[in-house]
């Protein structure tokens, strides 16, 4: 248990740092700056009130509405551009002029020009209660068990054949089924987070269905293959298995990669 907790929380400590790696390169990048600059060591006190508090400042704020108003994920030239001429904090300084001269766009007094009176840092509002179901209908949360349990599945079944190890071989059918069921609920999920994000049924989104829809059935095809045939199947439906298992393989990666395309970008 504590091993599948670690798991857990490097997997969402790299998430975490690959957002704020994507929004540092643009940011550092856009305006030319260097690492040993203030801001190679701000990280999300950029746009957060600190490294601990993560209410949007300011600036965070300007990046936010630019976000919305321009229909993007993530920040890039465009939207670092559209927001360098606003006064973010209200200093007398605009946000790309603070950016240049190591000054915060986010903190009223880091850099106020002279005679300005910087406007007081907003308190944090609080966040209003969650919706229930949440537009993405759990599906973030539900799709990585089918791909996590079908990839130990079948690593363990393949170990299981070489060593002629039944209980490997069982281990890895139990996989194989748990990835067969779960792969149900990814499903449904996807189906309400498109219900509820009203997402056209069509281009890569569409692609991504269809390469769900059909390694889930390739999956339970598996399941049939192997009911109370463990380590009893002949070499011609051993092969087949596998080569249903690389197709299936290939078929959720992809289906991975559309997926993140439409959150992230590409």
């Amino acid at each position: 248990m504590k091993r599948w907790i670690a798991i857990l929380t490097l997997v969402a400590g790299a998430t975490m740092a690959m957002a704020e790696s994507e929004f540092l390169d643009a940011f550092m990048s856009h305006y030319k700056l260097k690492e040993d600059s203030p801001w190679g060591e701000k990280s999300c006190g950029i746009c957060h009130v600190s490294d601990s508090d993560f209410s949007f400042n300011a600036y965070g704020t300007d990046i936010k509405k630019a976000l919305a108003e321009k229909n993007k994920a993530m920040v890039d030239g465009e939207i670092l551009e559209a927001v360098s001429k606003v006064d973010a904090d209200g200093d007398g300084t605009a946000n790309g002029q603070e950016i240049l001269a190591s000054t915060f766009p986010g903190d009223p007094a880091s850099g106020a020009a002279a005679g300005t009176t910087p406007k007081a840092a907003e308190p944090a509002k609080p966040k209003p209660p969650a919706k229930f179901p949440p537009k993405n209908g759990f599906h973030p949360a539900i799709v990585h068990f089918p791909i996590a349990l079908f990839i130990a599945g079948i690593l363990l079944d393949f170990l299981g054949m070489l060593r002629k190890d039944k209980t490997m071989l069982h281990a890895g059918w139990y996989c194989t089924v748990m990835a067969a069921v779960t792969s149900i609920g990814a499903l449904m999920s996807g189906a309400l987070a498109m219900l509820l994000l009203k997402l056209p049924y069509r281009g890569f989104i569409f692609t991504h269905i269809q390469f769900a829809v059909v390694s889930t059935i390739i999956m339970w095809v598996m399941v049939a293959m192997r009911v109370h045939r463990h380590e009893k199947m002949n070499v011609p439906a051993r092969v087949l298995y596998y080569v249903l298992a690389a197709s299936c393989f290939a078929l959720i990666s992809w289906a991975g990669h559309l997926g993140g395309v439409f959150v992230y970008g590409e």
